[in-house]
């Protein structure tokens, strides 16, 4: 349930701003960044929509900002999540537990950068690719274990896209429970067996 009106004004421009771009992400996640509102934005954050605008210069610059911090968001996991991990194979574990734990806690946030909707548009794709390049080269760093770079970032490219048809599996998966308890049980349970199937590929790599 958003917060009141009277709950909202009183609230510091930093919490007003992230209060509003939790009500935009939900909304651009489900509708798209053409179908969205700003007026269903600003309902669902309670405020109007002037206030919106004294934080996002327009529509177009709040759904870039949102899929930059967004991306940030789950670049900085995964890279605190195998930081100190060893060896290679925990770490890749390791990695794929965080993109989960994003996936179920952030299901909208994921589909944001990550469901289509807004990629039509070339700048707004060109933000996705580069975080998927972010994480693609952070994944070669710490996990490929493949000597020369060009196929070390090909060969990661080619982990996060299983990984993304493995957690598109894992969202139409609870799309059928609402228990918190089960789609926990099974984000762990689809984080693992990821973790598996891309290290028994890793093992067999050459160049």
């Amino acid at each position: 349930m958003p917060p009141s009106p009277a709950r909202t004004s009183r609230l510091s421009a930093a919490d007003r701003r992230e209060i509003i771009i939790t009500a935009a992400i939900e909304q651009f996640a489900l509708h798209g960044f053409d179908a969205a509102s700003m007026d269903e934005i600003a309902a669902g954050a309670s405020v109007t929509k002037p206030i919106i605008y004294r934080h996002f210069h327009s529509k177009r610059n709040l759904y870039l900002e949102l899929l930059q911090e967004v991306g940030e968001r789950l670049t900085s996991s995964i890279e605190v999540a195998t930081a100190t991990v060893e060896p290679p194979h925990d770490r890749l574990r390791a990695g794929v537990v965080a993109f989960f734990d994003f996936v179920q806690h952030h299901r909208s946030a994921y589909l944001l950068l990550f469901g289509g909707r807004g990629q039509r548009d070339d700048e707004f794709q060109h933000v996705v690719d580069d975080i998927q390049l972010r994480i693609a080269q952070l994944v070669a760093s710490r996990v490929s274990g493949v000597e020369d770079e060009t196929y070390r970032v090909f060969v990661s490219f080619a982990l996060i896209g299983l990984t993304h048809g493995a957690a598109r599996s894992y969202l139409l998966d609870i799309e059928r429970h609402h228990s918190d308890r089960f789609r926990a049980r099974l984000a762990a349970k689809r984080a693992a067996q990821t973790a598996e199937l891309l290290w028994s590929g890793m093992r067999n790599l050459s160049t």
